[in-house]
């Protein structure tokens, strides 16, 4: 019988290519694109502060300008109960002049404050909201809910933050504090819903350039405003998945009252023949952190394509950032 002896070279050159049969490809991993928690989370929030600024029209008396109806919409009027409230009706389906298809009702409530504090931007203002019906582009806002904070049930609430009474608005921001809770829920498919749960600041970054300055007697003038927002809030995006959003002071959401990326809404024929401007106004600027589910972080930031007045920005993902369009 022959014996045969494999050679230690030979036996390696087998066991190698065993090996590297047995081996797998290395999968590249995948890039992490999912923006839609974020860009549902900016738009509760655009909701949440839309609501704030009719709330801000109306607490001045003034009627709400960027909700005012568009061209061929029947004509509405804020009504007001003197030191108790002021509310705004819209009836199905009415198109304002921001864009926004709207229907329902905004109540702020004031008589619980200081008796002196009948305007927004009154020294110890506070403003309770109340909705009713209240329908923005086919999302239901319900202010109520079951839900405790500290022992308590939040009311979608505005208070006034002035340092003292009639401060000077040549050397003091008129600043606000918008909180409470916020349910939205899709008209058509009910089983979307969004929650904005949280508190922030709104401040007039421009306050001594308006003119007239407001006091005690004056009005603000909204249409020259600069407002910024600062704060947090938290809540679950469609597909009921938590998140949270946080905004610094060192870069603040900027919302400009004479930027509409929009431009003309439509014509009117009465009393002439003119334009009418769109009174969309978006955050076009500041950086927002945000986190959901178990994704890595992601950075919001508004004003990052250089463009002064669009609806526009990037999110960022593990340092790659990614354009994108803001739900309107």
């Amino acid at each position: 019988m022959k014996k045969i002896t494999l050679g230690f070279s030979v036996l390696a050159v087998v066991a190698l290519f065993l090996t590297s049969c047995n081996k797998k490809e290395a999968e590249a991993p995948v890039a992490d694109t999912e923006f839609d928690s974020a860009i549902d989370a900016s738009y509760a929030n655009t909701i949440a502060t839309d609501i704030d600024m009719i709330a801000g029209f109306l607490g001045e008396n003034a009627y709400p300008k960027f909700v005012n109806v568009a061209p061929g919409q029947a004509t509405i009027s804020p009504v007001t109960i003197p030191g108790v409230s002021t509310s705004m009706t819209w009836p199905a389906n009415t198109k304002c002049a921001d864009g926004k298809v709207r229907s329902g009702t905004i109540v702020v409530t004031y008589s619980f404050t200081d008796i002196n504090a009948n305007y927004y931007r009154d020294y110890g203002f506070i403003g309770f909201i109340s909705l009713n019906n209240y329908i923005v582009d086919g999302w239901m806002v319900d202010d109520s809910t079951t839900m405790p904070v500290n022992n308590t049930t939040p009311r979608f609430t505005i208070k006034n933050l002035a340092p003292s009474a009639n401060p000077n608005a040549a050397t003091t921001k008129l600043k606000w504090n918008i909180s409470g809770y916020l349910n939205m829920t899709n008209v058509a498919d009910p089983s979307k819903k969004m929650v904005w749960n949280g508190s922030i600041n709104k401040t007039i970054s421009n306050t001594s350039a308006l003119v007239p300055l407001p006091t005690n007697l004056t009005p603000i003038t909204w249409t020259m405003a600069v407002v910024e927002y600062e704060g947090s809030f938290k809540g679950f995006t469609p597909g009921n998945v938590p998140y949270t959003y946080t905004v610094g002071v060192e870069k603040p959401l900027v919302r400009d009252y004479k930027c509409s990326p929009d431009k003309v809404l439509g014509i009117t024929t009465s009393p002439t023949v003119a334009p009418v401007y769109s009174e969309f106004h978006p955050f076009i600027n500041g950086v927002a952190s945000f986190t959901t589910a178990a994704k890595d972080p992601r950075s919001i930031d508004y004003g990052s394509e250089n463009v002064p007045c669009d609806n526009a920005g990037t999110i960022t993902i593990k340092g790659i950032s990614y354009k994108v369009d803001f739900k309107k």
